[in-house]
This record gives C-alpha cells, structure tokens and sequence, in this order.
C-alpha cells in the first residue's frame, strides 16, 4: 500500500507542475489568488483590497487593510511565503506547483502553502515529519531556482 500512494503522490505532483511565474504574479496580476500574505500570521487568511496594492518585487500584492500593508513594507521578509508560494511538499519532491493558498502553515516563521488533488493533501503528507520535510525543501528549492 506504501508504494501505491507513493506513486499516486508523483503521478498528482507531475500533473500539476505549473511555471512558477503562472501563479505568483506577473505585471498587473495578483499574485497569491488575492490574500493578504499578513493575515496568515493572525491565523485566518482574508482577501485583500485592489485598493491598498503594492508592487513587490514584480508581484502585484493587495492587502486588507493599510496597517497589514504597512506591516508587510516594513518587514516583507516576514510575510514573503517559502519555496515562493509553491507548494512545499511539491517541492520536496522537485516539482513547482500551485497550491491551494487556503491550506497554509506557519513554521519556523515562514508561511508554507500546500497543494489539494483528489486524493492527495500536502499538509497532511508534510505533517509526518516537518523538519526533515523542511529540510529537504530548503535543500531542493536551491536547485530549482537555478
């Protein structure tokens, strides 16, 4: 059964592979479906405004309020996803994929968001164990980017 969700697992991360770019946020797109990356730290995600907008590093990024705005110009860092909002049990694996911006964690101080398909969660697989899944992202996103 373990090596059937295994390839499950490959079979779903090979059908989503996306272009990075496709989803984060080119010109005059949103990027992240429209959230406000600073509300994930208060616990709830909420959509923001196209009102109170900021240009980041290419990427269009709305906000809640102002205060969320001025929060995230003051220390983009902070509220920048990782793995640049991709999914990171994906990533674990090699694979650039959009993820469902709902399902999101906060560890270690980053926001981690994760992929829904069918029969598959990437929470609930990086879950079994988020230190060595983490490190494993962190040491595969290096070679993605390149």
């Amino acid at each position: 059964m373990k090596n059937i969700s295994g390839v499950l697992f490959l079979i779903l991360i090979s059908l989503g592979h996306q272009s990075f770019a496709q989803f984060v946020s080119e010109g005059e797109d949103i990027a992240f479906d429209g959230y406000d990356l600073t509300s994930y730290f208060e616990g709830v995600p909420v959509q923001g405004h196209k009102l109170i907008s900021y240009q980041y590093q290419g990427m269009n990024l709305i906000f809640n309020t102002k205060e969320n705005k001025k929060k995230f110009i003051d220390n983009p860092d902070k509220y920048i996803p990782a793995y640049g909002g991709c999914c990171a049990t994906a990533v674990v694996h090699g694979s650039l994929v959009k993820p469902d911006f709902k399902l999101f964690k906060i560890q270690d101080e980053k926001l981690l968001f994760f992929e829904v398909k069918a029969f598959f969660n990437g929470q609930t697989q990086w879950e079994k164990d988020p230190g060595y899944h983490k490190l494993l992202a962190d040491a595969q996103f290096k070679s993605l980017k390149e």
